[in-house]
């Protein structure tokens, strides 16, 4: 029997049935899975914080999963998303219990490059994760195998302890190594939402190849060399800064196309953008409109050769410039011009 304090709900009680030979320690927590008895057979998992660090993590996760609930409320809470049912934030041994689904997919390492199908179900189920922390402009700074679950139907993301608000600062280096974006091991700027794009991506990477995750410089041209669909599916995802790469919501588009063609998942139903999904859109498009526009600017001009000499004739470069130049000057002289004529012509 487990007594929590709720939100502003007094006491709540569960009875859990715990696995004992499931308890593990991580991070400064020791954790038990268990079945709640009078909740439908639901998997859940304590946490319970013995380090003055994970205590630290455990009210912050504490604290998003009130957000979370807030936002979400209820019975829209989405099964892609872990979440916290009870807490005691105080005493001797804080914890908090929160639901999940299957086994962290880095109990999978044994089996990896996964077989195609299971793939494709775990990478969609991913993309759905993402496209939930878009919707809720929440950035987890944290997105690992150990904190993806997978029960062969739905991906659960679990562990809120580092996520903020998209724009909020990053004050500091967050996530883990080798899955954590360049941006968030520099610890500058504002968390942005393509932070969790990177982790997701090397996590994919990892599970259809079994290789391990390196430095972003690597990781692009390593998935050069990938089949078709993966590659295409991770094409600008691994860039070193979070404001040139690809968003959630692009990948989604991306494989949505690949399904619709046949990609083993079958044609993906039709359903309306929602209005976060459309702004996203915007701001990739506008994104791509100034990458095009700097690189013309930034591309360098090609001379024109001399056909006697054989020589570049730069003078055949700078023309253009020098017409558009005279006539930028002829229209300021012709409208000065008018407006002297125009002040004669009313002092007359």
């Amino acid at each position: 029997m487990i007594t929590c304090g709720g939100r502003e709900a007094g006491k709540s009680i569960f009875e859990i049935d715990f696995d004992h030979q499931s308890e593990n320690a991580r991070d400064g927590f020791r954790e038990r899975r268990g079945l709640l008895v009078h909740g439908g057979g639901e998997q859940v998992v304590q946490r319970i914080a013995h380090t003055d660090a994970a205590r630290r993590e455990l009210e912050r996760t504490i604290r998003t999963a009130d957000v979370l609930v807030r936002r979400l409320g209820v019975t829209r809470y989405p099964p892609e998303l872990s979440r916290v049912i009870g807490y005691r934030p105080d005493g001797r041994a804080p914890f908090l219990v929160a639901t999940r689904h299957g086994g962290p997919l880095s109990a999978s390492a044994d089996r990896l490059p996964l077989p195609p199908g299971e793939l494709w179900a775990v990478t969609d189920g991913v993309l759905a994760v993402l496209r939930h922390l878009g919707d809720l402009r929440l950035v987890h700074r944290d997105i690992r195998p150990e904190h993806l679950w997978w029960d062969g139907s739905t991906v659960q993301l679990a562990d809120f302890g580092l996520a903020v608000d998209e724009g909020e600062p990053r004050g500091g280096p967050a996530g883990t190594d080798p899955w954590r974006s360049p941006e968030q091991a520099a610890g500058q700027g504002r968390a942005d939402c393509r932070d969790d794009v990177y982790a997701a991506g090397a996590v994919l990477f990892r599970l259809a190849t079994g290789e391990e995750a390196t430095s972003a410089a690597e990781m692009r041209d390593r998935v050069r060399w990938l089949d078709t669909s993966l590659r295409t599916l991770l094409d600008g995802v691994f860039t070193d800064e979070a404001r040139h790469r690809v968003t959630g919501y692009t990948l989604q588009l991306r494989r949505d196309t690949q399904a619709g063609r046949g990609g083993g998942q079958g044609p993906v139903p039709h359903r309306a953008p929602r209005v976060a999904e459309l702004e996203q859109q915007a701001r990739q498009h506008f994104r791509d409109l100034r990458a095009r526009q700097r690189t013309f600017n930034e591309r360098p001009a090609r001379p024109q050769y001399d056909p006697v000499t054989g020589y570049p004739d730069w003078r055949a470069v700078t023309a253009p410039a020098r017409r558009r130049q005279a006539a930028v000057v002829s229209v300021v002289l012709a409208v000065a011009l008018l407006g002297v004529l125009v002040v004669v012509l009313a002092l007359a």
